[in-house]
């Protein structure tokens, strides 16, 4: 409906020109945050999944320092850098020539995986294995065979160590298939196949050395459903109990021995050297008194001499207390 303004209305829009207000105001969204996906290289992993892994292999880590340093005798330290899923050709491209590549086989499971260690500390390994002083700056070069056959042992203990922390989850049973310097001559699978990389350091002595375990995802999709977090604290569980368990065992099947001491007496080399027959020796108990049972190294109990039919034995009647096993000890 059209309606002239009046002559204050015109005033007043003038006024408001003048003074730059303006009644067309936009509100703008603030920007958001936005992440690149790649749609051709989906994540096939989830992230509850990689943290599951990620824990696992911590694990394995801190099992295969210790397994380094008292071998190396040398204060070695591993850890997890990251987890990444790239395709098995990106990974290929970006391991260095030469390369020392080992091929694990995993009967239960169809397809193999890779762990790649860097030459530098397998040649520090061969000269800390063979008494040398251990030099971190090292040319880079192939593993001769020879050499191969010396860090077996280190590599062995590798592949046992990661069977023992992935046992929580399921049991991969990898074992040593090959060794190889090339990277071209390792194809466990297709070029555009997604393939988990555990990224680790190692360092020792001032240097680090990478290492990476790689699994492709057709190898891990049959356990991915086991990688949650519910369920890797459920298997913990179990597996713990299970240690106790076997530990139990282990300590009600192990012997010790189990003395009574009946008397002692102190006799100087002289006396002892005069010993006679019909010489009496002076104990130090009476009769009545209470026995000294010794296990191990230590009296845990007192107890009585006696019989059980033709055969020497000794009664337990009570437990040693806390002041005298001090008053002993002293």
């Amino acid at each position: 409906m059209n309606r002239i303004l009046s002559q204050d209305e015109i005033d007043a829009l003038l006024s408001s020109v003048s003074k730059g207000k303006s009644y067309d105001t936009i509100e703008r969204e603030p920007r958001r945050s936005v992440t690149v996906y790649d749609f051709k290289h989906p994540d096939r992993i989830s992230k509850e999944q990689i943290r599951t892994m990620r824990t696992i292999h911590e694990n394995f880590a801190r099992l295969f320092a210790t397994f380094l340093s008292t071998n190396l005798r040398a204060l070695v330290d591993v850890n997890v850098i990251s987890i990444d899923q790239v395709t098995y050709s990106e990974y290929t491209m970006s391991l260095s020539m030469p390369s020392s590549l080992y091929l694990l086989k995993m009967p239960d499971l169809e397809g193999k995986a890779v762990v790649e260690i860097s030459p530098q500390f397998l040649l520090f390994v061969v000269d800390r294995l063979l008494g040398g002083t251990g030099e971190t700056e090292i040319e880079i070069r192939e593993i001769t065979l020879i050499e191969q056959n010396i860090v077996q042992r280190i590599i062995n203990n590798l592949i046992n160590t990661l069977n023992e922390v992935w046992n929580q989850i399921y049991p991969l049973d990898a074992q040593f298939d090959s060794f190889e310097t090339d990277p071209q001559f390792v194809q466990i699978a297709r070029s555009s196949e997604t393939i988990a990389i555990i990224f680790f350091e190692i360092k020792v002595r001032g240097a680090v050395y990478p290492m990476n375990i790689g699994f492709p995802y057709f190898v891990l999709e049959p356990i991915l459903q086991k990688l949650s977090s519910q369920t890797f604290f459920v298997n913990v569980k179990k597996v713990a109990e299970q240690e106790r368990n076997l530990l139990e065992d282990r300590i009600r099947s192990s012997k010790v021995n189990f003395n009574a001491i009946f008397a002692q007496s102190n006799l100087t080399v002289r006396d002892f050297l005069t010993l006679k027959n019909g010489d009496v020796i002076q104990l130090d108990k009476e009769l009545d008194d209470e026995l000294k049972v010794k296990v191990g190294n230590k009296i845990k109990f007192f107890g009585v001499p006696g019989r059980i039919g033709r055969k020497m034995a000794v009664r337990v009647t009570r437990k040693i207390s806390f002041q005298e096993e001090l008053s002993l000890e002293k």
